[in-house]
């Protein structure tokens, strides 16, 4: 808790299925009851199959929570895993679409701060 009340910023990545969302949700519940600010809560959606996937769990389950969450998200591509197995940060794909996606991702949470 020490660290979460001093971070500027807590993201958590989850995935669009109700397994993923809800022990999120509950999570970010906890900090909220704990005195973190809801500005400083964040969710990352990752792991998606289609962008439908993306806007349906935005519009359908988070929207009816008071948390934020970015409009970026990742797909699930085995080209992101490869490249973190190597070492290697998403954003050097050799992949130009999934490298521009992970970097719009890193750019809209730098901006978010």
């Amino acid at each position: 808790m020490e660290i979460a009340k001093k971070a500027d910023l807590l993201i958590q990545p989850t995935g669009a299925s109700r397994a993923d969302l809800v022990p999120a949700v509950k999570e970010f519940n906890a900090l909220k009851k704990a005195g973190i600010p809801n500005k400083k809560l964040l969710f990352v959606l990752t792991r998606l199959s289609t962008p439908a996937e993306a806007k349906a769990v935005q519009q359908q389950y988070l929207k009816k929570t008071d948390y934020a969450c970015s409009p970026f998200y990742l797909m699930e591509k085995a080209s992101y895993k490869q490249v973190q197995n190597e070492g290697k940060s998403i954003t050097q794909t050799k992949y130009q679409g999934l490298t521009k996606q992970a970097k719009e991702l890193v750019s809209s949470l730098l901006d978010y701060l």
